[in-house]
């Protein structure tokens, strides 16, 4: 049984967040509100929650400072809530290490599914032996992680020949830039810049290997990049050839080695 504190000064935006927490199948079975950082901190006296959800811009105490006074009563485990696109508050929501950082209007399942998974992993960690968190539930918990991850590659695989950025891509997930590249780099070691430039380089070794002598300048617009110098400056860098000498290489013949 575990317990879920949100803190939010819109009474709507707060019964409808405990609404949606109530009527999904969560771990989450007691539930607690407060209106500013001010009354969740003195709610803690006697409510100490598993995992904080909690808006930023509030009157008293905003959001990050309540998170910071949170931390220090042993509370490690926050979702944070704003309607602003600020990188400011991604950058020190980042640095407070929160689960993460949703922007308003909130998506019911996102939220849902990350606290199914926040609440299989602190079940995991309190009952590391415990039957009620199977393999096959871990696993499920590992899949629910990666899920903002494999969104934003399916995202690159399926838009990687236009002209994205993360930006664009944080906006199809609703969540802020800054923390949308941190959590892609967490989770893949990679950079949003790296992937979706290598997704583009693979795309155009496959189109330079091919019989028909596409045009280099045909091929640079076909995989997204925006001319043909900054093609083969990427080009270069990732493969050490020119697109050129790569083709070249690529569909010469192979002499046999056989002796006669």
């Amino acid at each position: 049984m575990l317990k879920l504190m949100i803190v939010d000064d819109e009474p709507i935006i707060l019964s409808g967040i405990r609404d949606m927490v109530e009527q999904a199948n969560t771990a989450f079975t007691r539930i607690a509100t407060a209106c500013d950082g001010t009354e969740a901190l003195d709610m803690m006296a006697y409510f100490r929650p598993d995992v904080i959800i909690t808006d930023i811009q509030m009157p008293e105490m905003d959001g990050l400072s309540f998170i910071r006074q949170a931390k220090t009563r042993n509370v490690t485990r926050f979702i944070i809530l704003s309607g602003y696109d600020v990188f400011q508050y991604a950058q020190d929501a980042i640095r407070l290490q929160v689960a993460e950082y949703l922007l308003k209007p909130i998506d019911e399942r996102q939220l849902i599914e990350l606290l199914k998974l926040m609440s299989l992993d602190i079940i995991g960690r309190q009952h590391p032996h415990a039957s009620t968190v199977s393999e096959q539930e871990q696993d499920a918990a590992q899949d629910s992680f990666s899920e903002h991850v494999k969104m934003l590659k399916d995202y690159i695989h399926n838009n990687f020949m236009k002209d994205i950025s993360l930006s664009d891509a944080a906006a199809y997930l609703n969540l802020h830039p800054a923390y949308t590249g941190q959590l892609f780099k967490k989770e893949t070691g990679d950079s949003f810049v790296h992937y979706i430039n290598q997704c583009r380089i693979d795309k155009a070794k496959e189109l330079l290997a091919g019989r028909n002598q596409v045009a280099l300048e045909k091929i640079a617009a076909c995989v997204g990049f925006e001319n043909r110098r900054t093609f083969y400056k990427v080009f270069r860098k990732y493969v050490g050839q020119t697109p050129g000498e790569y083709r070249e290489r690529i569909q010469r013949p192979t002499q046999s080695t056989d002796c006669l």
